[in-house]
């Protein structure tokens, strides 16, 4: 029973001290970012309903981005205050390991890394989708947000398909025009179909082309056959639906893991390179474990005594955070150019720190 009010004194203190830090970052972040956007807003006239709705759907993304930052702190204060009480003493005199004083924060943190996983992955895109409607719809009025322009896409190795505008809603493209090159020499175009409109056909599960003129090249694009397609020859199928082509032009941050996924299949389909997709998708993970191997950080770092109170765990703590988001974001860059392997560089940052936790509970009084 002993034990079990341990834990439960050391959770409370740990949740504590993560949740008032999450709050204060919150309101601290949530202010800075309305001073910059206070003038768009009136410019606007964006009604008091709809910055509020924003910053509700904005406040998801705040989390996910400081939460290992307030575990940590949480970790430090929480400790630091029983290390300056002579608690961690009086622990260690009733055979009270550090180990075992460690379990409760790094059981704790596991469940909420399980939970941040989903957080990240499922809940923060719907929020951020959310988001951007507002931005579209009240900051940049002459864009619509179920309207892509001018869109390019990569079919197939040897075939590219560009459209003047898409609607996902309506499910039409226009302006449409269909390119095939030589599989020997890429640089020379074998066909090209054009189209006014392009619309999906339900029944068919195809596209189909209205007033489709196909051209036909030979040595160069000088000779060239030109015809108009049949209403049977103007169906056609592409590697993307349209399902899957909302997918591909929502953002990263707009995307859940098993949407980000299908868009990195589907482009290794069509021969794209998904190098930078792959990164932001393992990024997603690697930042939600990220919560656990800071608390292993922080734990015994904070378990010594020290004289200068919890404003050097404070600047310890921001120090830490600064410099993993650093080291994250220059490996993800070598990540995006190909230079290294995705899942290698998004996780980096975690194994150097989960190697420093590692070096810091060896040192550490036990």
């Amino acid at each position: 029973m002993h034990i079990k009010l341990l834990d439960r004194y050391v959770l409370r203190q740990f949740f504590t001290a993560a949740l008032v830090s999450m709050a204060g970052f919150i309101v601290i972040y949530i202010a800075v970012d309305l001073m910059e956007k206070l003038d768009k807003f009136l410019d606007h006239n964006v009604p008091f309903h709809i910055v509020l709705e924003y910053y509700i759907n904005f406040t998801p993304q705040i989390i996910a981005l400081i939460l290992p930052v307030c575990l940590l702190l949480g970790s430090l204060f929480a400790v630091g205050r029983m290390s300056m009480a002579s608690e961690i003493v009086a622990m260690r005199s009733g055979g009270i390991s550090l180990y075992r004083l460690m379990a409760p924060f790094v059981v704790s943190s596991t469940i909420v890394c399980m939970a941040a996983v989903y957080f990240n992955g499922w809940i923060l895109p719907r929020a951020n989708v959310k988001v951007e409607e507002i931005i579209r719809d009240y900051e940049k009025e002459d864009l619509i947000s179920s309207q892509q322009m001018d869109l390019y896409l990569q079919d197939a190795p040897t075939r590219l398909v560009s459209m003047a505008d898409y609607s996902w809603v309506q499910k039409r493209g226009m302006k449409v025009s269909i390119q095939n090159f030589d599989p020997k020499d890429i640089t020379h175009m074998t066909s090209r179909t054009d189209g006014s409109v392009m619309t999906w056909d339900t029944s068919r599960n195809a596209w189909h082309l209205t007033n489709a003129t196909e051209r036909t090249f030979r040595t160069d694009t000088s000779a060239e056959i030109t015809r108009q397609l049949s209403s049977m020859e103007s169906f056609m199928r592409f590697s993307f639906t349209p399902r899957e082509l909302k997918d591909q032009l929502l953002k990263m941050d707009e995307m859940t893991n098993p949407e980000l996924a299908n868009r990195i299949a589907l482009k290794r389909r069509s021969g794209q390179d998904v190098a930078k997709d792959q990164v932001d998708y393992q990024s997603k993970y690697a930042l939600a474990f990220a919560s656990i191997i800071v608390v292993l950080f922080g734990v015994p770092f904070a378990s010594k005594k020290k004289r200068s109170g919890l404003s050097f765990e404070f600047s310890i703590a921001i120090a830490i955070a600064f410099v993993y988001l650093s080291f994250s974001k220059v490996f993800q860059a070598f990540g995006y150019t190909g230079e290294a392997p995705p899942f290698f560089t998004a996780w980096l940052a975690n194994f150097l720190f989960f190697a420093g936790a590692i070096i810091v509970i060896w040192k550490a009084q036990k």
